[in-house]
């Protein structure tokens, strides 16, 4: 768990700020008190940017030189080493808590990072200059995202932050029209007869269009470790909604089911908030309104008399219901599963099983 713990140290400078005042009222330039000083002039001006320590020798001098006394300017220095020392512990502590190595493997920052360099390039990857503005930035967004409300973001928060920043990066690049919920209500079968298409890459170039037509920007993205999404809904710009699948387990039947269940979301719920599937805190009764939403598009009210007669002893039955209403075998089973009819274990072969490098 990470915390700001009220920590905003960016106000503090260093005692080198005091000096060029100083030098500036006294007419001096670096060169001349570096020498007044008693140093080079590389090392004086590491003094005035702070790199050098300012010792009790060298504040000795400043006390002369410019009739300030030793005991600000060791104060002065101490206290600007000890919100120094604060900032580091803070960016070590934020780095630490962010799920960097999967990061690196998946793409999304270099490899082979550490120390400042790893803490930069994780800020410049959420566009913010310090760990305390990304701090302010994302205890205002709680708001926006269903996680508990909390001073501290916890391992799995940070991971889905993380997530759903690269989604956003994503999601900008996606040119689509303006959302429309009407739209994406009447699109509901052309996406659907796509369950039957086992290639993910000739379906996801095909639903991604069809989405794109409703305002809608699919974005297919792996979760980094701690991040148990499945898929979520989000507006990351003002008309124009994003839908986010993880293909966390790569079959048909639970890639299709999720993409209704988040579709329902953006078609029965207020738009406003992210919402992220497996994360605690979703409404129950939303997350079973979606469920039943996408229930309802994959097997027709139609046909579910019929799809209740189905179970384990005569799988052809199964086949020829898949056919008739048009889906995936594996879609159907998955069904039967979800409703306890068929355990989970049994043929599985019906299921398509995806690979990893398809997606995209």
């Amino acid at each position: 768990m990470v915390s700001d713990n009220g920590f905003n140290p960016d106000w503090v400078s260093a005692p080198g700020d005091t000096i060029i005042d100083l030098m500036d009222e006294h007419g001096f330039n670096e060169e001349e008190l570096s020498k007044r000083v008693g140093l080079s002039l590389i090392k004086g001006r590491e003094l005035i940017s702070g790199e050098l320590i300012l010792t009790e020798k060298i504040a000795n001098k400043l006390e002369s030189l410019f009739d300030v006394s030793t005991t600000f300017w060791l104060s002065r220095e101490d206290k600007y080493r000890q919100h120094k020392d604060a900032i580091i512990r803070q960016n070590n502590e934020w780095v630490q808590s962010l799920p960097t190595s999967d990061m690196s493997k998946l793409g999304w920052i270099p490899k082979g990072l550490s120390g400042n360099k790893k803490v930069e390039c994780c800020l410049s990857f959420f566009g913010v200059s310090s760990v305390p503005e990304w701090f302010n930035y994302y205890k205002n967004k709680q708001t926006a995202i269903a996680f508990r409300k909390s001073e501290a973001f916890r391992t799995e928060e940070m991971a889905v932050i993380t997530w759903l920043k690269k989604a956003e990066y994503i999601s900008r690049k996606q040119r689509t029209y303006a959302w429309d919920k009407e739209i994406l209500k009447g699109s509901l079968e052309d996406l659907r007869k796509h369950s039957l298409e086992p290639d993910p890459k000739v379906f996801l170039p095909a639903i991604r269009s069809i989405l794109a037509d409703a305002g809608v920007a699919l974005v297919i993205l792996p979760t980094p470790k701690g991040c148990p999404a499945s898929g979520a809904t989000c507006f990351f710009e003002h008309g124009k909604a994003t839908l986010i699948m993880s293909f966390r387990y790569l079959r048909d039947d639970h890639f299709w089911f999720t993409l209704f269940h988040e579709v329902g979301h953006l078609v029965l719920h207020n738009c406003e908030q992210h919402r992220i599937e497996g994360m605690s805190g979703l409404s129950e009764k939303e997350e079973q309104e979606a469920n039943e939403f996408s229930s309802s598009v994959l097997i027709p009210p139609a046909y579910r008399a019929e799809f209740d007669t189905l179970t384990g002893r005569n799988w052809k039955n199964i086949i020829k219901f898949a056919r008739k209403i048009g889906v995936s075998k594996g879609i159907v089973l998955g069904q039967l599963q979800h409703a306890q009819r068929i355990p989970f274990d049994h043929f599985a072969k019906f299921k398509v099983k995806y690979n990893r490098e398809d997606l995209s």
